[in-house]
């Protein structure tokens, strides 16, 4: 899953509720970064996709997860 953070307009967070189960790279991707950098005015930012990470099995060392 990959998802948009959102952007920061006037010092504030806006969420964007888009969702992708793709690959980085996917049409469905361009176009929506495309859709955020045509529409962006000069006190918005846009912050990118990002990967959410689930919980998983700990794997012991500096918390991190397997």
């Amino acid at each position: 899953m990959i998802v948009c953070k959102g952007i920061r307009k006037s010092g504030k967070l806006q969420h964007c509720k888009f969702i992708y189960d793709g690959n980085w790279g996917d049409t469905a991707l361009v176009e929506h970064e495309k859709f955020h950098n045509e529409n962006m005015t000069h006190d918005e930012f846009w912050l990118g996709f990002d990967v959410p990470q689930f919980f998983g099995k700990f794997s012991g060392r500096d918390g991190k997860r397997e």
